[in-house]
């Protein structure tokens, strides 16, 4: 029953928080602003794979030549929000699936904080609010960064991480193993880095700090070494196709000021809508807005009563505010980390916000824990019912700072289909119609349009030629011939012909890709001048082209074309 009544406390703060939310879901056809569009494209393929196909494809036609399904972090393919958009429209599980991750983790955020630090109840329900109720989730939210969301899973999978380290029990790295599944399936890149960043850190320091160092850095690499094993369906695709093919991001050449940081975390700095700007600020402002309250702040001097033990951590808080502050100085940690693999990538450093909200609130409530110690028992219960007070005012506070403009977030109308696409299968055309969004991609893929928009800045660059285009032979057509053809069975990921002549190539306007082969002839696809192609040698009565995830493992270098076509 005591387990119960905390679980109900811990749930009243997020319905006072979240009550005003239901506006978000007052119409399923306006879209976010920003980057709602593109996250709702990837989804709304899903959907509509299955709806139309009853299957889900591996490769997308629709997304800048040709884009492979399982290996794009932001597919979600595999992920709840893929099964919710089963069952609801695609924005609404976007949204659903918002609210399901912010309750899913606070849970998992109670029930590791306690488990790892043996802290109080009181405590634990402080710090799972101070975390969870920051602007860094409704921000994102409010952007459509829908693979940054995820970050709320931070606390509990470090925790459930260190706790295992300690040897107490091994059923806990299966829920580790459940949150990283989490992560990858959902694309969050940008968490898994900074956990991974932490987690360097923090295993060093539990290890140190434990009575049999050995035995647990045994345990250590036990458990890095499963979650990767049984991961390695999900994690080693993703990592080879980031990594092969690339990402180029615009690097942030605009470094915060120590000044900057009390508007950010306390003042009013946020979205667009909610605030100003500050001042030399390169990105949009939502990558900086993180309302944490004037509670914590005024609370700031508690960090002077932290422990001993606690010295490391709050070291490595203010090493996170360093990184977060940016590139201050050629002895910066985010000039270092550029010079990793892994971390050149992340375009904007005060994303690293949520690891420094992370790591305050860790902090601070560890301090407060110390100080109830300290206290007498008969005053215990004044102290913590007034804690519950402030509690409550800091939650009060946060809604509205974080969440006040909602309603001027879903107001965008998709144009009307300006494009009339007869097939079956996708054409390709330039452009389409701007509308408010950041990208265009979801009303071509609902006008069975394909556009050339490689909008998550990865190098895999190619652009087939648009229905406009002069050099443009249609999506299915030979070579040297140029005779257009058509397929008599289309499907996203696989392709079905009829006869086809000897000597010719059959080109797909597509980008070639390793992944797919001929299922029922010799011949091999190879990259014509980029474009899928498959040479035929004799005259084939039916060919059938589909692209496989186990052969997707032989990635290549597209810029060596190792696998041109031979005449």
């Amino acid at each position: 029953m005591k387990h119960i009544r905390s679980s109900l406390g811990l749930l009243f703060f997020f319905v006072v928080y979240l009550w005003n939310f239901s506006i978000v879901f007052q119409s399923n056809d306006l879209l976010g602003r920003f980057d709602w569009d593109l996250y709702t494209f990837h989804v709304e393929f899903l959907r509509k794979s299955f709806l139309d196909f009853g299957s889900f494809p591996l490769w997308n036609p629709y997304y800048g030549a040709g884009f492979p399904v399982w290996e794009n972090p932001s597919s979600k393919l595999g992920s709840f929000t893929h099964l919710l958009a089963i069952l609801f429209p695609s924005l609404t599980a976007l949204k659903l699936s918002y609210i399901f991750y912010f309750v899913l983790a606070g849970g998992f955020n109670y029930h590791s904080f306690q488990l790892y630090n043996k802290s109080s109840k009181l405590t634990t329900t402080i710090f799972v609010c101070f975390f969870q109720f920051s602007g860094y989730f409704f921000q994102k939210f409010y952007a459509g960064h829908m693979n940054q969301v995820q970050g709320l899973f931070l606390p509990a999978f470090v925790f459930y991480f260190l706790y295992t380290i300690q040897n107490k029990s091994k059923w806990i790295s299966f829920v580790a193993i459940l949150i990283a599944y989490i992560l990858l399936s959902e694309g969050a890149i940008y968490t898994i880095t900074q956990i991974t960043f932490l987690l360097f850190f923090l295993s060093g320091w539990e290890i140190y700090h434990s009575s049999n160092p050995t035995k647990s850095f045994i345990q250590f690499s036990k458990v890095v070494l499963l979650i990767l094993v049984v991961l390695s369906f999900k994690w080693i695709p993703m990592f080879l196709f980031v990594h092969q093919v690339g990402r180029y991001f615009v690097p942030d050449q605009f470094p915060l000021s120590i000044s900057d940081l009390y508007p950010i975390f306390f003042g009013t700095s946020q979205h667009p809508l909610l605030s100003q700007s500050l001042s030399q600020m390169q990105y949009r402002y939502w990558e900086y807005g993180n309302y944490l309250g004037q509670i914590p702040f005024y609370a700031f001097p508690l960090l002077l009563f932290t422990k001993r033990r606690f010295y490391f951590v709050l070291g490595l808080l203010g090493i996170t505010i360093w990184i977060m502050l940016g590139k201050t100085s050629i002895f910066s940690p985010a000039n270092l980390l550029e010079h990793l693999p892994i971390y050149s990538q992340e375009r904007v450093y005060p994303r690293w916000s949520l690891s420094v909200v992370f790591l305050y609130g860790w902090c601070l409530v560890n301090c407060l824990d110390s100080i109830l110690e300290l206290i007498r028992p008969k005053f215990k219960t004044y102290v913590s019912i007034s804690l519950l007070i402030l509690l409550f005012i800091h939650t009060l506070d946060v809604r509205k700072m974080n969440t006040k403009y909602l309603d001027e977030v879903f107001i965008l109308q998709p144009p009307s289909e300006s494009i009339h696409n007869e097939e079956s299968y996708p054409i390709t055309i330039s452009s389409f119609p701007d509308y408010g969004s950041d990208s265009r991609m979801l009303p071509a893929l609902r006008a069975n349009v394909s556009i050339n928009d490689i909008y998550e800045n990865l190098t895999y660059n190619f652009l087939n030629d648009t229905y406009d285009s002069k050099n443009y032979h249609g999506e299915f057509f030979l070579s040297p011939s140029l005779q257009s053809v058509k397929p008599t069975n289309w499907e996203p990921d696989s392709f079905t012909f009829g006869p086809l002549p000897k000597g010719q190539f059959l080109v797909i306007n597509q980008k070639f890709h390793p992944g797919f082969t001929v299922s029922n002839s010799d011949s091999k696809p190879c990259s014509w001048n980029g474009y899928l192609a498959v040479p035929i040698q004799t005259n084939i009565e039916s060919l059938r082209l589909k692209y496989s995830l186990l052969d997707s493992f032989r990635f290549y270098d597209a810029k060596k074309e190792s696998q041109n076509c031979s005449v």
